[in-house]
């Protein structure tokens, strides 16, 4: 075991399996439930080409689906981007090329921006929809459907192993300039942005790979994660929240509604 965030997620969900991890709207998951699909999407782009530090695209809305595919990249050492829902074409091929991204996770309402820069985007080989209420057409990028692609793999956690120097990149917002990925390997983010897993343990911050279990609360509380997750702030609170085996409530709005904020309290 490493200071590797699906390592360290897997030794969460491991110690409280039926405990609610994940909340978005109506759409509600276990930890077991998590990691199950986590595996499975992992799975999936394994046997679809996607390698050890291969870069795949998270191009969607606040969704349960979101962070499942953030930790399906993690189990086979791939690397997660976040791709600002906003952006338009020039923005986003500059994304797609400058991440080297094989791989796109996205919602279905922005496969016409996708089309826009497809044939472009000279690295992208593979494509999953995630459904939202837009019937936009698969075919127009050679899109496949998230759920029922994850549904044809095992839920097997039969990974090799990983490393606390894996790492992820976070794009900045670009406002002033172009938007640059910063590299964070996995044991540097735990400790100097999720606090080590010692936020809500009195033991505090772990020592070893092998305590992240025992920093997972007691009484779980419930953390509201407002902002998008395509922003770091969101992204870390969310992890955190995780990795100390609390539930996570998503804000499911694709905009900031402060009525639909005081109805999830």
């Amino acid at each position: 075991m490493h200071f590797n965030l699906a390592d360290l997620f897997e030794a969460v969900a491991d110690k409280v399996p039926e405990r609610e991890a994940l909340v978005c709207g109506a759409s509600r998951c276990s930890y077991a439930e998590l990691d199950a699909g986590a595996n499975q999407m992992a799975h999936y782009l394994a046997a679809n080409g996607v390698k050890a530090g291969d870069h795949v695209g998270l191009y969607m809305y606040n969704c349960n689906e979101y962070l499942e595919a953030m930790l399906a990249c993690f189990k086979i050492r791939a690397v997660p981007i976040n791709v600002n829902y906003r952006y338009v074409k020039d923005e986003l091929l500059y994304i797609f090329d400058n991440a080297d991204m094989v791989a796109c996770i996205h919602h279905r309402e922005f496969i016409p921006a996708i089309a826009e820069v497809r044939s472009a985007a000279k690295t992208l080989k593979l494509c999953v929809s995630v459904a939202d209420d837009s019937d936009y057409a698969l075919s127009t990028i050679d899109a496949v459907d998230y759920h029922t692609v994850q549904q044809t793999q095992n839920k097997a956690r039969d990974f090799g192993e990983r490393s606390g120097d894996d790492y992820f990149i976070l794009y900045t917002g670009g406002t002033t300039g172009m938007p640059k990925g910063v590299m964070w390997p996995h044991k540097n983010v735990f400790f100097a942005a999720m606090g080590g897993g010692g936020h809500f343990s009195p033991l505090g911050a772990c020592q070893k790979p092998e305590d992240m279990a025992s920093r997972v609360t007691e009484h779980p509380l419930r953390g509201i994660a407002l902002a998008p997750l395509m922003h770091g702030a969101s992204w870390w609170y969310a992890c955190i929240q995780l990795l100390a085996g609390n539930a996570l409530i998503l804000n499911h709005k694709r905009s900031f509604d402060g009525e639909a904020v005081w109805q999830i309290v």
